[in-house]
């Protein structure tokens, strides 16, 4: 969506609105979401009513703004600038809203990229990278493996295609192993460094081939730059935050696991994500 396109829909709430349903974020009920039956009715412009339940229900309902009393123009215009990384503490000015209400709003669109990622269940195939890395934590510690206070994330980049990240609990064998099996395609082509814990890949039907990086960092077609390039990527967009939480770093990880996903197509993406909520 350009300029044009943003400005056109936000002067208008029947405009906005009516773009959310086509997007499918704002849900149409053919049928009573209460009792399913088909007796239903608009009485307000916001409301509707089942003439058999007598229950009413908000346009807003099981859409990510039933808990946000905020204009549908206001939401569309909150989507770009978070799809632009404008963050929450400029945001709120050029919105005209209040810091913690702009704050949800980014919250709850990282909560429904964190459930569309999730079930994204393809498994990757073909030539993998694969590579752990280390985040946060207030000690520097050591560098690399063995980083005191860090989040160890495991991540696997397909060539040419898309990247999973996760965060695991350590680093062993068994751990990576298990992240693999469910994740790639057996038979596909990773290539790793020299690290201990990959050994067992090709036991359990992966080809694998290795770069010795105290030697050199690409030999022909084994490499590794591709899964380093996304660690790079993510965690120079972290630092702008000045500090994620453990809890909430998940959301963080997994919103650039889809923002490098469908780096293309990131507009469209996001709203497909933002409809399928539930």
């Amino acid at each position: 969506m350009n300029l044009v396109e943003l400005l056109q829909l936000a002067s208008s709430e029947e405009k906005a609105e009516e773009f959310l349903r086509q997007k499918g974020v704002l849900k149409t009920f053919d049928c009573c979401p209460f009792c399913e039956a088909k007796n239903i009715g608009k009485i307000r412009r916001n409301l509707f009513k089942c003439y058999s339940c007598k229950k009413e229900w908000s346009v807003r309902k099981d859409s990510i703004l039933e808990n946000l009393k905020i204009p549908f123009s206001k939401f569309i215009m909150a989507v770009k600038l978070f799809i632009l990384e404008v963050p929450v503490n400029k945001a709120y000015k050029e919105l005209d809203l209040a810091y913690n209400t702009t704050h949800k709003i980014y919250t709850k669109i990282r909560e429904c990229i964190y459930k569309f990622v999730s079930k994204d269940d393809e498994l990757l195939s073909g030539e993998l990278e694969m590579d752990e890395s280390y985040f946060g934590g207030r000690r520097k510690g050591n560098r690399g493996r063995g980083a005191k206070d860090k989040i160890p994330v495991f991540g696997i980049l397909e060539r040419n295609g898309k990247v999973k990240v996760e965060v695991v609990k350590d680093v062993s064998g068994e751990t990576l192993l298990r992240e693999t099996i469910k994740k790639v395609k057996r038979g596909s082509l990773i290539y790793t460094d020299k690290f201990k814990s990959y050994d067992s890949l090709v036991m359990y039907g992966f080809r694998h081939e290795r770069i010795d990086k105290s030697v050199r960092f690409s030999n022909g077609k084994v490499y590794i730059n591709g899964i380093e390039g996304f660690w790079s990527y993510a965690k120079e967009r972290l630092l702008k935050f000045h500090g994620v939480s453990r809890d909430s770093f998940i959301y963080y990880l997994k919103e650039l696991e889809f923002r490098y996903n469908f780096r293309y197509n990131i507009d469209d993406s996001l709203y497909a994500c933002l409809g399928g909520i539930n």
